[in-house]
């Protein structure tokens, strides 16, 4: 049945995949709060919905939404996903956007974070529609447009809607994520030695650096070549006019899991510091060397949550002056006040803000709600639902009684925000066939 269901709609899905939904700062307006492509998007789904005869209402140009059922809205289960996607960085090997199929996979930036949630619980919503099953609860598709940056998108969601009883988003790996660790976004801004003329590093805060270059004030290219050849790293370096450039290639993945990339920016600041030996330069290698923070008195590791991670994802030089955004996750147990005050301690010629903090949440695992999820995937795939602990941040931040529940099976690769981002057709197939099992068994609660 689901098999049906998915080869009768899977095409609708790789269109989705070909809308390239970045943020588009220059194509921002009231009427596309978040650029044309994630906009672009947004109005796809809503045709979609439409289509199959739901009923879609937009908010703010934002966030759209879809239900079946009916009941007290406020005690409705929320669906949430969304449909920006980071931006993609290079070494692809079949265009990002071209949803490509191969090998039984489908090869696409957004086909694991999280278009596919998103289009398979609007294919299970459906199902229980056409097949005429009447939930006890209002059951509610939302989908929004800038998870990947703030989630004012959410918020303002929340703001016309409410909060509703209970909410799960299909962003993340199977079995069930009931807690994430807190989210924050450090900016850190100031001089810099004369000797570093440029750096432009990183595509987005959230990603570890996949790409990394600089230019700096020397004509010693022996000494630079010398030092990058005595590092185990992916660089090179040229003369230029200015000095020597210097181009670092890293491997991307979610900030959160470090232990799935390598950060060029490290690197980089590692080939620079030993160049130069500019003290400044030097602090700045050794506080983000380590992803948990070791380095920089910031290492925590508390049950259950567990490790602290710290991601330098943005840093950028010109005309002398820092500007970087570093990404940081952490766990319960400690605050956002006492890790910034350690960043500062660590550099406190420069001016380091907090312009985003979300806390850690939680979510009481003996919920009746979390309990029919548990119930769902058991069913279908007749594993163990265990819950576990995460480092990314999702809507959950914004709803509080919300879990991650898939789309991702647990037994594939988590290739969120990574070069060469694919799903599996049979792994999609399943994660359906739980979302069913799943809408029936909350409506019912």
């Amino acid at each position: 049945m689901t098999d049906r269901l998915w080869d009768e709609y899977e095409e609708g899905f790789l269109e989705l995949l070909r809308i390239p939904s970045v943020y588009d700062e220059k194509t921002a307006s009231k009427e596309m709060p978040f650029g044309r492509y994630s906009h672009d998007a947004l109005l796809y789904m809503k045709k979609v919905l439409e289509n199959e005869g739901f009923s879609v209402t937009m908010y703010d140009d934002a966030v759209i939404s879809a239900e079946y059922g009916d009941g007290p809205d406020d005690e409705r289960i929320d669906i949430v996903s969304h449909l920006d996607v980071v931006e993609p960085g290079e070494g692809w090997t079949y265009p990002p956007f071209a949803a490509v199929k191969k090998d039984g996979r489908i090869i696409a930036r957004g086909s694991q974070d999280m278009k596919s949630g998103a289009w398979l619980t609007f294919l299970a919503l459906k199902h229980l529609k056409n097949t005429g099953y009447v939930p006890n609860r209002k059951l509610r598709l939302v989908y929004g447009s800038d998870e990947e940056r703030t989630m004012d998108d959410m918020k303002t969601y929340v703001r016309h809607a409410g909060l509703p009883s209970f909410a799960f988003t299909p962003d993340s790996q199977f079995p069930l994520i009931t807690g994430e660790k807190g989210a924050l976004m450090w900016v850190m801004e100031g001089d810099m030695p004369s000797t570093l003329l440029s750096m432009d590093a990183g595509i987005q805060c959230n990603v570890i650096p996949p790409h990394a270059e600089a230019v700096i004030r020397t004509d010693d290219l022996k000494k630079v070549k010398s030092v990058i050849s005595s590092f185990s790293c992916d660089a090179v370096c040229e003369k230029v006019p200015e000095g020597i450039r210097i181009t670092v290639g890293g491997i991307p993945a979610h900030a959160s899991m470090p232990e799935s990339g390598h950060s060029a920016t490290s690197d980089l600041l590692r080939i620079i510091s030993e160049v130069t030996e500019d003290p400044l330069i030097r602090r700045l290698y050794c506080f983000f060397s380590d992803p948990y923070g070791k380095n920089g008195g910031m290492y925590r590791d508390i049950p259950p949550m567990g490790r602290l991670t710290l991601n330098p994802g943005i840093m950028k030089v010109s005309n002398g002056m820092l500007f970087s955004q570093i990404d940081c996750r952490y766990p319960y147990g400690v605050s956002s006040e006492e890790l910034t005050e350690v960043f500062r301690k660590a550099f406190p010629e420069l001016v380091i803000t907090l312009p985003y903090d979300d806390p850690p949440t939680l979510v009481d695992g003996s919920s009746p709600f979390v309990a029919a999820l548990k119930t769902a995937y058991e069913k279908i795939t007749g594993k163990k639902c265990r819950e576990n602990i995460s480092g990314g941040v999702s809507y959950s931040k914004v709803f509080g009684n919300c879990v991650n529940f898939g789309s991702v099976p647990e037994d594939e690769p988590f290739l969120a925000h990574r070069t060469d981002e694919s799903a599996g057709i049979s792994g999609l197939k399943q994660s359906l066939s739980i979302y069913i099992e799943a809408l029936i068994r909350l409506s019912q609660v």
